[in-house]
């Protein structure tokens, strides 16, 4: 597990908006999944069976949109229904690895489910990491953001930091809290002072200086932590969605060579939401694949996913799968390649105008009364789009298409079509 994560906070923004971004680096052959998991209510005395530990389950919890690992319970980042977006990666320090405890994705998750903005997110995990983590190891690195605010939250077991983000903050697979920290785990400032690691002279505890472990890993890590870094500052004003989405991908080719974990781990999906303060329908970026064959789906909360963004079905393969298939063509010959290049800039093209006619529309059914029907328009819009993603890669690939599968819309959700 491993991503680089940035956050910009509305007074950086191009449009008054907080947006956040991420990376996500995995081996080739890991598979994952896009999964919308209803809120609810639940009753005293339930539990939540995650995929480390049964954890006694909230009285109500929020819808979420999540990526999920193949054969795991948790997410390696999310956001639910109350606009709350969270990613995890690791990182290392030199406390020995401790009891098993609850792992990074099943914290995302849990947080998620229960979070109705950023700080109370904050209360949650950490709530959670006393609660269930292991005294010692498990290393996370949390970014947590809403309309207003964004923390990062590193942790080692039990033991954690608080930041308070400020303009623009990026998360690499480094600790970077120091001296800077809003707040502290309760009983660390006696632990590092009784294993010698800080004097006990009421200075302000260097979390990095005391936890950290120096390794050929966490070096690259802060080198594309500054390059993130930089990139952001020298946007600083101006940030919108396509500079992020741009910027990530020029980071991600830029520092490929810094990636952590194995030479071979590839970018495996970005994921990019812009959090408006109003009650427009919450749209999340999601792509697969290297810069070389992602495309960006607009995903909204209100529709019915499309089954091609989960595990593959019986019939057809998932939008992951073809994005690795489609690295094929990305290596081959100067012909595939501008093929691939302008079918995807094509896609891309058309996916964003969509996505911008539906917040319209929506806006539209919203001041008619008719926000019922935003549900439609969005699986419409979302089904559409798996539709014409289907369509190129089989021309792609010169493979007549087999596996039309025809979308019912209503006459008013044809401009989708």
């Amino acid at each position: 597990m491993g991503s680089d994560i940035v956050v910009s906070l509305r007074e950086s923004s191009a449009h008054g908006t907080t947006l956040f971004g991420l990376n996500f680096h995995a081996a080739p052959s890991e598979r994952h999944r896009l999964l919308l998991v209803p809120g609810g209510m639940h009753d005293p005395g339930e539990v939540e069976h995650t995929a480390t530990l049964p954890v006694p389950q909230a009285r109500q919890t929020y819808t979420v949109l999540g990526m999920q690992p193949r054969e795991q319970w948790g997410f390696v980042h999310g956001v639910n229904e109350h606009r709350v977006v969270l990613g995890v990666t690791d990182w290392t320090s030199r406390l020995p690895d401790g009891a098993k405890g609850l792992d990074g994705p099943d914290l995302v998750r849990l947080a998620l489910e229960r979070s109705r903005s950023a700080h109370h997110g904050i209360d949650v995990l950490t709530d959670l990491l006393e609660r269930h983590a292991p005294e010692a190891g498990n290393d996370l690195i949390f970014l947590i953001a809403d309309a207003n605010e964004a923390f990062v939250l590193e942790a080692s077991g039990h033991f954690w930091a608080l930041l308070e983000c400020s303009h623009t903050r990026v998360v690499t697979d480094a600790a970077m809290i120091r001296q800077d920290w809003r707040r502290l785990a309760p009983g660390l400032a006696n632990f590092v002072i009784d294993k010698g690691w800080w004097q006990d002279d009421g200075s302000k505890i260097d979390f990095v200086r005391c936890l950290s472990e120096v390794t050929e890993r966490s070096k690259a890590a802060q080198k594309r932590w500054g390059r993130a870094s930089l990139a952001l500052a020298q946007q600083q004003g101006a940030i919108d969605a396509h500079f992020l989405r741009r910027m990530l991908a020029d980071h991600y080719t830029g520092s490929r060579d810094l990636v952590s974990g194995t030479k071979t781990a590839i970018l495996a999906s970005s994921f990019l939401v812009e959090l408006p303060r109003n009650e427009q329908p919450l749209l999340a970026w999601v792509a697969y694949g290297t810069p070389k064959v992602a495309v960006h789906f607009p995903i909204c909360f209100v529709g019915e996913l499309p089954a091609a963004f989960s595990h593959a079905q019986p019939a057809w393969t998932s939008i992951e799968e073809r994005a690795h298939d489609l690295m094929k063509l990305a290596t081959e010959n100067e012909l595939d390649r501008s093929k691939l290049v302008v079918a995807l800039e094509h896609l891309q093209t058309r996916f964003d105008q969509d996505a911008e006619d539906f917040l319209v529309r929506a806006h539209e059914f919203q001041q008619r009364g008719k926000a019922n029907q935003i549900a439609h328009l969005a699986t419409a819009m979302m089904n559409s789009h798996v539709d014409l993603f289907d369509k190129e890669f089989l021309r792609l690939f010169g493979v007549e298409d087999r596996l039309k599968v025809p979308v019912q819309a209503a006459e008013e959700m044809l401009f989708f079509a």
